[in-house]
């Protein structure tokens, strides 16, 4: 047995925290992944700090909150954004402190291959890359992946060189033979930590095996759903009525039972490798969808859809079996280092958030931060037009045990300011965000902006100055 835990990391990429059966929320089939809550932590708060896929996979990775990081938006074409070489990632500290590291999956911290030659040797298209072997893979060695590519029934993959392997399988079920592979092979004389990053349930909601589709009929709604009038999260129309809603609720739940399978596995390779009782597991995503809440779909809104995420934690011999206190994207990385008894390097924004997962102990003060800023052209060319950086803009907000605030800036230059809170306990599904003209809620509206504010000024985050100039105080 390694005197030093391994770390086998799965997540997936849109997939909410209600939507896996232990939760008690929507009616998804997950028996392998409600097993596994019941003999791990369940954190029943956590968010994902900036709802959107390279946001919080680069918090993630480097303990840093996304804008400090640069990304305001995905990795796609026409922008340059990327993880940069100076970070210092997760991967990178595992490999220091002696542990050989993988990575299995999407990436979708590189710059597309696009933005520089129109047709790279790697044949990468569109929003997706080749990272090649160094010091854009951040310490992961074992590599096993691509940028972003949404054929989940197609997928494919590069190792260390430019030619794709391209397997003609599901994309989780690929990758998790793959990831058995590794188990299987890797080295007993020293402690592995593995990445396993599944794309589905993300759109599109056809790519699903029909095995899986095959468990749902008809699915009841959220009582928050407006199945009649969809638009993105990028505010484009989608195809509405419920008869739609109905086929791509049931393609976004067949897709996590899919899932479920999968993991099922992961979690059958460990056993019978004698590596379970060494191995901590996490299971979790990078962002929710709203699957039609409140007439959207998608993500990089602040409702509960789009910013809660599973997280369940099974560390070997642990006893607590939930934990409620906040944590979120940039909080992962210093406290899975703590958990494998590895140093958090300086640059680390987040909390070591271990405590909480181990102890009886609990935070009801400790809130996560939240944002989100304009991301497609469309939305940031008018600020450019006027000499704004449309990164300052978009929305800020705090996730505190009960309550949600949000300031909103908006996508478009001239958009009023505006406030929203939510009691999360009163209304769970946030359809009556809470008056400010009383004078309890605005004095709780008063104190959790000033929390925000206080972060943005930490930050050095431009939307604060543009707040203070276009609203009043409180």
């Amino acid at each position: 047995m390694n005197k030093q835990k391994n770390l086998l990391f799965v997540f997936a990429d849109q997939w909410r925290g209600s939507a896996v059966g232990f939760a008690g929320e929507d009616p998804v089939h997950t028996p392998r992944m409600d097993a596994f809550c019941r003999e791990s932590t369940w954190c029943d708060h956590a968010f994902s700090t900036f709802p959107l896929c390279s946001p919080h996979r680069a918090s993630l990775l480097t303990g840093r909150y996304p804008l400090s990081t640069g990304f305001y938006t995905n990795c796609k074409p026409g922008i340059d954004v990327r993880l940069q070489d100076d970070e210092l990632c997760i991967g990178q500290v595992l490999k220091e402190g002696g542990y050989q590291t993988g990575y299995i999956g999407k990436w979708h911290l590189d710059e597309p291959e696009v933005n520089h030659d129109p047709a790279p040797a790697s044949g990468a298209r569109d929003w997706d890359a080749f990272t090649p072997p160094g010091v854009r893979r951040h310490g992961f060695d074992y590599w096993y992946s691509y940028g972003t590519w949404d054929m989940h029934l197609d997928p494919h993959y590069w190792q260390d060189t430019p030619q794709w392997v391209r397997p003609g399988k599901w994309s989780p079920e690929h990758e998790t033979d793959v990831a058995l592979n590794y188990l299987k092979n890797v080295s007993r004389d020293k402690p592995f930590a593995l990445f396993v990053s599944w794309n589905p349930p993300h759109s599109p909601y056809d790519q699903v095996p029909d095995r899986y589709l095959a468990q749902y009929g008809e699915v009841p709604f959220r009582g928050n759903v407006q199945p009649e009038h969809l638009q993105h999260h990028t505010w484009e129309q989608v195809p509405g009525g419920e008869e739609n809603l109905q086929r791509m609720t049931r393609q976004y739940y067949a897709a996590i039972s899919g899932l479920d399978e999968q993991f099922g596995r992961l979690l059958d390779g460990l056993d019978q490798l004698g590596l379970a009782e060494d191995t901590i597991v996490v299971l979790s995503a990078d962002h929710g969808d709203m699957m039609g809440s409140h007439g959207l779909m998608g993500k990089h809104v602040w409702f509960e859809e789009s910013i809660r995420i599973p997280l369940m934690i099974r560390i070997p011999g642990n006893r607590k079996l939930t934990c409620h206190t906040c944590i979120a994207s940039q909080d992962m990385m210093p406290t899975l280092l703590s958990l494998l008894s590895l140093p958090i390097p300086e640059t680390v924004e987040g909390e070591d958030c271990s405590v909480w997962l181990t102890t009886p102990a609990e935070n009801p003060d400790r809130v996560s931060f939240l944002c989100a800023c304009p991301g497609r052209d469309i939305f940031q060319k008018p600020f450019a037009d006027r000499g704004l950086n449309a990164m300052d803009f978009g929305w800020r907000g705090v996730r505190t045990a009960r309550y949600t605030y949000v300031m909103e800036l908006g996508y478009a230059p001239d958009e009023e300011p505006r406030r929203f809170l939510y009691d999360n306990e009163a209304d769970p599904l946030q359809v009556h965000p809470l008056s400010l003209d009383g004078p309890e809620t605005r004095q709780l509206a008063r104190e959790l902006e000033e929390q925000v504010c206080g972060w943005m000024a930490a930050q050095q985050d431009g939307f604060a100055v543009h707040w203070q100039e276009r609203t009043h105080k409180l």
